[in-house]
């Protein structure tokens, strides 16, 4: 028996945000600007809905890891046991 007809809908993920009156009316907030420390780009940071900070390319509803170069610098690695 699936999840769904057990009764128990499982949440399906939002799209993203494409402009910022989106992002807005989803529930982000602006936190304030600042400039990448990997490649020296102008951002802005966000506040997801669920309280979690995203970097924003300057102006737009694009998460600056898609564009920033460097942007593997950033990404948690997994420690080997």
């Amino acid at each position: 028996m699936s999840t769904s007809q057990m009764g128990q809908e499982t949440e399906k993920p939002m799209p993203f945000p494409k402009t910022i009156d989106e992002l807005v009316k989803a529930g982000y907030k602006h936190d304030g600007d600042a400039q990448c420390k990997g490649c020296g780009a102008s951002i802005e940071w966000w506040v997801t809905p669920r309280n979690k900070k995203i970097p924003m390319d300057f102006g737009t509803a694009n998460p600056h890891w898609m564009t920033c170069p460097n942007a593997n610098d950033f990404r948690d690695r997994k420690v080997a046991s």
